[in-house]
């Protein structure tokens, strides 16, 4: 007798290899969502489609980051046009929703009758909760299938969506530091920039650096202008060109 328990349980396991590849991969974070979608479709033992939704905390301005067919797509998206259906609910609740036959429900608007035009009969909403994340995300699975997702395929689907909440932690994450880089490599560029053009004025006027930076600063004032672009025409008007930076280049790790 096969252990159903323990096919599970390796199948998920493969998952999870497969998710922590996927983070190593891909180098954007909606690269990563395409491929978990695709994955997560696959994986179920039942005929699925599958997308994710993001939205901020609070389960403002959802958007489908991630879709497996444009098809699902579509169902996302006339759901944050009504207002309704079971992806939005989940999101607002962090609650399962399962839908084991579309034709038979009587809530979320015309949403389910929009599913059964496409020839969808079940679905499966499951909350993502990245740790430490200011995101909420839904996991949705459609399937042309009544009552596609059964007891152990909910547990299945759960499963996966565990992994896919601490995968998509890892990757937001990572995403966030790669923004705050950025962010810091443009305030260090400004800095670069307005200490030059302070050279400049403390040169020109026989400063100091508080009485230039002074000047700047009434220039920016009266000009409406933002101190790194006052000081950027400082030192054109010196060099004749705009100033230049150097790009921040990590070290070479001695792996």
């Amino acid at each position: 007798m096969t252990d159903t328990h323990a096919d599970h349980a390796g199948q998920g396991e493969q998952v999870l290899a497969r998710l922590q590849t996927l983070l190593v991969e891909s180098d954007r974070l909606e690269d990563f969502l395409d491929e978990l979608v695709t994955l997560t479709a696959q994986a179920l033992p039942v005929p699925a489609h599958c997308s994710v939704t993001l939205s901020p905390e609070g389960g403002d301005q959802p958007t489908t980051a991630a879709a497996s067919d444009p098809e699902v797509e579509l169902f996302d998206q006339r759901q944050y046009e009504i207002d309704d259906g079971p992806c939005l609910s989940t999101l607002r609740t962090g609650t399962p929703h399962d839908i084991p036959d579309l034709e038979a429900e009587d809530r979320f608007g015309p949403f389910p009758d929009l599913c059964n035009e496409y020839g969808m009969c079940s679905m499966l909403s499951l909350p993502l909760t990245p740790p430490r994340q200011r995101v909420s995300g839904v996991m949705n699975l459609y399937s042309s299938e009544r009552g596609a997702f059964t007891r152990p395929v909910r547990e299945q689907a759960a499963v996966f969506a565990g992994y896919a909440s601490g995968a998509l932690g890892v990757a937001l994450k990572i995403a966030g530091q790669l923004q705050f880089s950025t962010d810091l490599q443009r305030a260090i560029s400004s800095r670069t920039i307005i200490d030059q053009a302070l050279g400049i004025i403390m040169s020109q006027r026989r400063c100091d650096s508080e009485q230039a930076l002074e000047v700047l600063k009434r220039l920016s004032q009266e000009h409406n202008i933002k101190l790194r672009d006052v000081a950027s025409e400082v030192v054109a008007q010196v060099s004749g060109a705009p100033p230049a930076t150097r790009p921040l280049h990590p070290r070479d790790s001695a792996l």
